[in-house]
């Protein structure tokens, strides 16, 4: 980790000693089969307090960070507002014509025309209308539909580029009319096909450039991008039964996360999901956000752009629909999630943290008030233990401290 940033203002030291904690926490939890790998690493005012790695987890392990990979979208679009090459109210059909004149799921007529654009803004608010594949509604059962066919194509030989399947996406009628709620989508896939549009470039490449690059982000990439990295990333496991308990997973069972993951390599490349990264790497782009959006000297994005996109994007009625146990207490704006209510989430954390976490556990959290990072990784199929996750929270922030270590 680079220990050569500084961010100005007053912070509080850490009691390290308290970190410790979190060590018999998480090996309970290998002691009950709940857990056989995970790596967990907490900054503060710039230097790395905690970085351990447990079971079959190694320092330098690559993680399929799945939906981690929206905020680094995020970042991506954001670069291209900060250029003025796009405008957030522009609706996706001028970069992506197939986005014009889409329908909208109507319980008793299949589907209507819709009354509004989709915008770009509403992409990164997720409050397109678009959904994920999911048998428990009307539009999911329509993206479900989608994701059969692509999966068919895919395993006889086909290649789909970006904008192809994102041209597809298109055709699936949204649950609501945009911005009427909340709902997670495939939204952030749709403004990696924007990237392209608007760049030129293909979307990992983009990221490559303007982001990974910079931040020092070598062993981040998308799967098929990996080559001799690929026998560094870190064991997969599922549960074996009810209890949560574990086996490794196998090729059928990573298959079944769907098309719209990369768990192997595809010819798209998917704004919302993905990402392969490690520990350190994804440190590096956690610091350009709490540091203002500069790393190592190298600015990325304005202070004043980070600041927007961690602002409440929004409405009372709309931050209603949010239904993970991951964001309970959170509000949610440009691809990340944002502390607003402390007593929902159950938190002694602070006011405006931010961050997002992924499919299989993935997770991290930027905390400007604390001048503090935490992340950890791991690799379960059916996700994250939310209660393991906030007992590792209270943890971490006991252990501010004025007197430190």
């Amino acid at each position: 980790m680079n220990k050569n940033q500084i961010r100005l203002g007053v912070n509080q030291d850490m009691n390290v000693k308290k970190l410790e904690y979190l060590t018999p926490l998480i090996e309970s939890e290998m002691a009950k089969d709940k857990l056989r790998g995970m790596s967990v690493r907490v900054i503060q005012n710039n230097k790395c307090v905690f970085d351990k790695h447990y079971g079959s987890d190694k320092p330098d392990s690559i993680y399929r960070i799945f939906s981690m990979t929206k905020p680094i979208t995020s970042v991506a679009i954001m670069i291209l507002y900060e250029r003025g090459q796009i405008d957030l109210l522009d609706p996706i059909s001028k970069y992506i014509p197939a986005f014009k004149n889409q329908t909208v799921v109507d319980p008793h007529m299949g589907s209507v025309p819709a009354k509004a654009e989709v915008t770009i803004q509403q992409c990164l608010n997720m409050t397109s209308g678009m959904v994920y594949p999911s048998q428990n509604h009307i539009a999911g059962r329509y993206m479900m539909e989608l994701s059969n066919k692509i999966k068919e194509r895919i395993a006889a030989g086909e290649k789909i580029s970006t904008l192809e399947w994102c041209s597809m996406i298109a055709k699936v009628p949204l649950a609501f009319e945009p911005g009427e709620h909340w709902f997670y989508s495939v939204s952030a896939d749709v403004l990696g096909g924007v990237v392209e549009v608007v760049s030129g470039m293909k979307f990992g490449a983009f990221l490559k450039k303007e982001i990974l690059e910079p931040l020092d982000m070598r062993d981040t990439g998308f799967y098929a991008d990996l080559g001799d990295k690929a026998n560094r990333l870190a064991t997969m496991y599922m549960w074996r039964n009810e209890e949560g308990q574990l086996t490794e997973a196998d090729r059928d069972a990573l298959e079944n996360f769907d098309c719209f993951t990369a768990v192997y390599g595809t010819s798209y490349e998917a704004g919302g999901s993905g990402l392969c990264s490690t520990m350190e790497d994804y440190s590096h782009f956690a610091l350009m956000l709490l540091h203002e959006g500069v790393y190592d000297g190298k600015q990325i994005l304005s202070r004043k752009t980070i600041d927007f996109m961690t602002t409440n994007q929004l409405k009372p009625e709309q931050r209603k629909d949010i239904w993970f146990d991951s964001a309970l207490g959170y509000t949610y704006s440009n691809l990340f999630r944002i502390l607003d209510q402390k007593a929902e989430g159950a938190t002694n954390g602070s006011y405006l943290e931010f961050g997002w976490d992924g499919l299989t556990g993935n997770y991290f959290m930027v905390d400007p008030e604390e001048d503090l990072i935490m992340l950890y990784f791991q690799q379960i199929k059916e996700g994250a233990d939310q209660s393991l996750r906030r007992k590792m929270r209270q943890i971490v922030y006991s252990a501010i401290s004025l007197q430190g270590s």
